[in-house]
């Protein structure tokens, strides 16, 4: 990742404020599906599969990022 440019750098801080956002709004809803669920077993094997698609999500945008700030 090429930081040196300003417009990268600032894709760089954009990208990653709104992952952190989306992050905490991931754990929030997460905690909300397990505090408050029906079953807790039924709602820890939802947040484990969200969890998993949710990082495999965040590692494709990262790539993506990369690929576009290099």
């Amino acid at each position: 990742m090429n930081l040196s440019n300003p417009t990268n750098l600032l894709i760089a801080g954009i990208y990653y404020t709104l992952t952190a956002i989306l992050t905490f709004f991931s754990f929030f809803g997460v905690y909300i599906l397990i505090r408050y669920g029906r079953s807790q077993s039924f709602g820890l094997t939802v947040a484990l599969v969200y969890s998993f698609l949710f990082l495999k999500i965040l590692a494709e945008s990262h790539q993506t990022l990369q690929g576009l700030l290099t």
